[in-house]
């Protein structure tokens, strides 16, 4: 097993620990042991990962679920070993999460419960999904978005496995704590609305309405107020900012970028409507203004083009931007 100079160390314990519950030998054990004892920031990333074991040893239960789980996400996201230590991390930690451990152990709110019957909700690429919880609130979902509703006698859990979600959250007369299981950590709405989303290396939360609560699966909580938004990751997370343009108005088909850099535009809109969105390399510097309608893509991103002076081309499924 090798890792890059730039993969951070809890990646490599991640990696080391899928390896060891492989492969046990003498071998891997003594490989294991020079990294462990190498620097001081492997042995805290260890003691992250060891405290992953414990929890999945204290959960005989979850196991086959877990692992069945893991399959079918494995297969449904093509997961390749030519993937960096970095991403192999962010994968495993979703599997984990949607099989209902990572999440619910590493969240200091509850222990965690027998495997939860989880009924999956599945927006179409270029749809919007909108969806009534069983405790009155209401799901939006984007394009590509897939969530988890598991409400049992204890808990409102929503899993999100990827893409954006929108949340109004419904009161509930049992008083059942509402969570939202995502790949970098457990949010807590709290009497709110908020929207939540998935981007390749990181998370980002909005809340529209009252307040939420962020745990990362590694780091401190952290609260957000309405007009606030967070961006954190499965390590850590950064200090709520205002809002500075509507997060939630791809519920109304729009996209609003105030002084975007165009790379986070066009990743945006990607996420938002199912349309993939190459930029060259040497845009990456250029701002974006203005109001898109992601319903009307190839409209919104000719009008971006010109309006830019650039050149948009099909690209596969997509679309590529680059200088004229």
């Amino acid at each position: 097993m090798t890792t890059n100079n730039d993969d951070l160390p809890l990646a490599a314990a991640a990696d080391w620990f899928l390896l060891l519950a492989e492969d046990d030998s003498s071998e891997n054990r003594r490989r294991w042991q020079h990294w462990h004892d190498a620097h001081p920031s492997h042995r805290w990333a260890w003691e992250k990962v060891e405290k992953l074991q414990s929890l999945l040893a204290a959960a005989p239960r979850q196991a086959p679920h877990v692992l069945q789980q893991a399959e079918r996400n494995q297969a449904e996201r093509k997961v390749h070993r030519s993937q960096s230590a970095r991403r192999q991390v962010l994968a495993m930690l979703g599997v984990i999460a949607t099989g209902g451990i990572g999440y619910r152990l590493a969240s200091t709110w509850q222990q965690a419960p027998a495997a939860p019957q989880i009924d999956w909700i599945v927006a179409a690429k270029g749809e919007r999904r909108e969806v009534s919880l069983p405790d009155g609130g209401r799901l939006w979902l984007a394009s590509g978005t897939r969530v988890g509703i598991a409400y049992d006698a204890g808990h409102r859990d929503l899993y999100l496995d990827a893409g954006v979600l929108q949340l109004t959250s419904g009161r509930d007369p049992q008083g059942r704590k509402l969570r939202i299981l995502a790949r970098d950590g457990v949010i807590r709405p709290l009497g709110t609305r908020l929207t939540v989303s998935l981007f390749a290396t990181h998370t980002v939360l909005a809340v529209q309405q009252s307040a939420a609560e962020v745990q990362p699966l590694s780091g401190s909580r952290v609260r957000v107020e309405a007009g606030q938004r967070v961006l954190f990751s499965g390590t850590a997370s950064g200090r709520p900012e205002t809002a500075l343009f509507p997060e939630d108005a791809w519920t109304r088909g729009l996209l609003t970028a105030l002084n975007m850099p165009l790379t986070e535009f066009a990743e945006r809109f990607a996420l938002y409507s199912g349309q993939h969105i190459e930029v060259a390399p040497a845009l990456a510097v250029r701002r974006v203004s203005g109001t898109f309608r992601i319903d009307a893509a190839e409209r919104s991103l000719r009008t971006l083009a010109d309006g830019l002076g650039l050149r948009l081309d099909p690209a596969g499924d997509g679309w590529r931007l680059r200088p004229r």
